[in-house]
């Protein structure tokens, strides 16, 4: 990391510690930091920085448990093409933070031309930040279109700490923002991993203050030689996803992107979500009570495992990506 990065790291740390954690105010995040601008063409009302930076926003994210709609409405402004003009109408308020967006993917949709604009029908389950969102960046397979004021149905989750609704799509006017929905998906995966990393950094650095400060048998808990082996392995496992993320953000722009950014998100998920579930073991009593955030943590890492792709679907795309 250049110092400029490690100085972003620390401000964005510093103004989610202070800025109420998980429920820091929208307009505060993107008038004192603009971070909704950060990856938007200066152009267009942005900073014009790289996926690099938008991985350390959102790894910090993660860490605070945001529940603003921060990697949704990044995700949505990063998968247009700025060349297309109902995207370049579109970024200067995602950038500023006025438009909250958000991506459907995964789902069915038909969309039909009708004069310079198409009529989508469809319908997609678990779109992050749906009820909030003014714009969604709908896919039918073969483009992506926005459609403003969509038509939202509530979704309850397992994970409590950022919203999911299902979009219906009838007869709905859309305009044409990108040709290349699969960059998309591989945004979207990227971010999901950038983020999953900073949950389990947090959920580990919890975990390991309680076991230096929790005694037992007149020792703190660290002492005891089975747990510190337990940690070891789940430092082991956080940092080949921590390699396997910033990999994939350094990539961005080119071929490899296609391959790095779903692997980033198999590898890091299935940490956090590993991290998360010791967390709730080593914490011991106090892991399981509704008040501690170890129960939201593995929440969280839970829903970033199953979205845009579990396990198994995401093992099955390398293989066909990697012509194996």
């Amino acid at each position: 990391m250049t110092p400029e990065q490690d100085a972003l790291r620390a401000s964005v740390a510093d103004f989610f510690t202070t800025g109420a954690g998980a429920g820091v105010d929208w307009a505060r995040l993107t008038g004192e930091l603009g971070l909704t601008a950060l990856a938007i063409g200066e152009e267009h009302g942005g900073f014009g920085a790289s996926l690099v930076e938008v991985g350390i926003v959102l790894e910090e994210a993660g860490a605070a448990l945001l529940t603003a709609p921060l990697l949704s409405t990044t995700v949505a402004a990063l998968a247009v093409d700025p060349s297309l003009p109902a995207a370049a109408d579109l970024l200067p308020a995602l950038a500023a933070g006025d438009l909250i967006g958000t991506v459907a993917l995964d789902g069915t949709c038909t969309a039909r031309p009708s004069g310079d604009t198409f009529v989508l029908d469809g319908s997609f389950t678990h779109v992050l930040d749906a009820a909030s969102a003014g714009v969604v960046m709908v896919s039918d397979g073969t483009a992506l279109f926005a459609v403003t004021d969509p038509d939202v149905r509530p979704q309850p989750t397992l994970d409590q700490t950022r919203g999911q609704g299902t979009l219906v799509l009838w007869q709905a006017p859309g305009r044409l923002v990108s040709r290349n929905p699969s960059h998309a998906h591989d945004l979207l995966h990227a971010a999901l991993a950038a983020e999953s990393v900073g949950v389990a950094r947090a959920a580990l650095r919890v975990t390991v203050e309680h076991l230096r400060t929790r005694t037992q048998f007149g020792v703190p808990l660290a002492t005891f030689q089975a747990l510190r082996h337990r940690v070891a392995d789940l430092h082991v496992q956080l940092e080949q996803a921590v390699s396997s993320v910033w990999f994939a953000l350094d990539t961005a722009g080119t071929p490899e992107f296609a391959t790095a950014a779903p692997l980033a998100k198999l590898i890091a998920t299935e940490a956090a979500y590993t991290v998360t579930r010791a967390s709730i073991q080593l914490l011991g009593g106090i892991g399981f009570t509704w008040e501690h955030d170890a129960h939201r943590y593995l929440k969280r890492a839970t829903a970033n495992r199953l979205l845009a792709g579990d396990p198994v679907t995401l093992r099955r795309l390398l293989l066909s990506r990697a012509d194996l």
